[in-house]
């Protein structure tokens, strides 16, 4: 693998965990909304998630000095998988066979728009 390679490679990680970083929101919104309003866990929760949004904010920006608006906004969609995933393990959800199509569906999007790159 030569040195463009593995620069085009890191560059693609560092995209997909800004996007793992940015589904974590979707872990402390869930967590807040079992709270009951206005207790601490409830602030601790939102904190949390306003955080999580910063952190995806800067990584964001990194992200777009090296694709294409157009690629990194339709690999964004890999979101709803780590969102199901964290369902699954974190809040023992059942995980439905139109999730499994849907999210076949995202991965392909995503190869396409990735593979014109």
């Amino acid at each position: 693998m030569g040195k463009t390679e593995k620069n085009k490679l890191s560059q693609y990680i560092l995209m997909f965990c800004a996007f793992l970083v940015y589904s974590g929101t979707t872990i402390c919104a869930k967590y807040a909304a079992m709270e009951n309003e206005m207790t601490f866990r409830f602030f601790v929760f939102l904190g949390l998630e306003v955080f999580t949004l910063g952190v995806y904010a800067l990584l964001w920006q990194q992200v777009l000095k090296s694709f294409s608006l157009v690629t990194a906004m339709s690999s964004k969609g890999i979101v709803v998988i780590f969102s199901l995933i964290w369902s699954v393990l974190l809040f023992q959800e059942k995980i439905s066979a139109f999730n499994i199509v849907g999210a076949v569906f995202i991965m392909a999007g995503i190869w396409r728009v990735a593979t014109d790159d």
